[in-house]
């Protein structure tokens, strides 16, 4: 596996650290550290990481689960668990099979531990296609998805340029077109999903692809999935 460039770890509120990287197209990636009340830590969107940031995770808690967040980012998380002893690693339950052909023992993500909901909660986004899970980091107010929203610049230019701006991406937070229309097989239980997320109380949106919105995610979602979806 490539280890492509990325930034060293980043505070973004007390027991929670992004990383983000470089990734094989402009899109780029993030990877997500969490550190619960009880010292465990749960990484959310692995990245293969060099032996440097490998032990300063290690410094911060022994790593209890590996979250491969949908069926598209997997690549690096049967890595990570293979460097973290005890590590459990929850994936969609499409990618179990390929999991445990590598000699490991997966968990589905709807089996994420329910006792952790209060301090970090688990989602399924029910009615996509790519089978993610959201997850929410209650004491620093952070929802922390992967593809079911974007925040990036406007770094598309030509042909790509066009298409992003059709598919609502460049200069904006929120749900993509892309989502709807390929993402998507049961538009209604979707709806239903980020309806479920948007009454929780969370300020902070972590994305995969783009910047964290720091502040006002809520009502940025909100508007996103009107605008996509014709309701919210």
């Amino acid at each position: 596996m490539t280890t492509h460039p990325y930034a060293e770890p980043h505070a973004l509120a007390d027991n929670l650290w992004e990383l983000r990287g470089e990734w094989s197209n402009k899109l780029g990636r993030r990877m997500t550290v969490v550190r619960l009340g009880s010292g465990e830590v749960f990484v959310h969107n692995a990245f293969r990481l060099t032996p440097a940031d490998l032990g300063w995770l290690h410094q911060q808690g022994p790593v209890r689960g590996v979250i491969a967040p949908n069926k598209f980012h997997c690549s690096d998380a049967s890595w990570l668990v293979g460097e973290c002893t005890g590590a459990e690693l929850y994936a969609p339950a499409s990618k179990l099979a390929h999991f445990e052909a590598q000699g490991l023992k997966p968990k589905a993500l709807a089996a994420f531990p329910a006792e952790l909901a209060r301090e970090f909660e688990c989602l399924p986004m029910h009615g996509t296609r790519i089978e993610e899970s959201a997850f929410i980091h209650h004491p620093s107010r952070t929802l922390i998805l992967c593809d079911l929203a974007m925040n990036m610049e406007n770094v598309f230019s030509g042909l790509e340029g066009a298409f992003m701006r059709w598919n609502r991406v460049g200069g904006r937070f929120g749900v993509t077109r892309l989502t709807k229309y390929l993402f998507t097989k049961d538009a209604k239980a979707l709806v239903t999903s980020y309806r479920s997320l948007l009454e929780r109380d969370f300020d902070r949106v972590i994305v995969n692809h783009g910047a964290v919105l720091e502040s006002g995610g809520k009502e940025q979602l909100r508007a996103s999935v009107s605008e996509i979806f014709g309701s919210a």
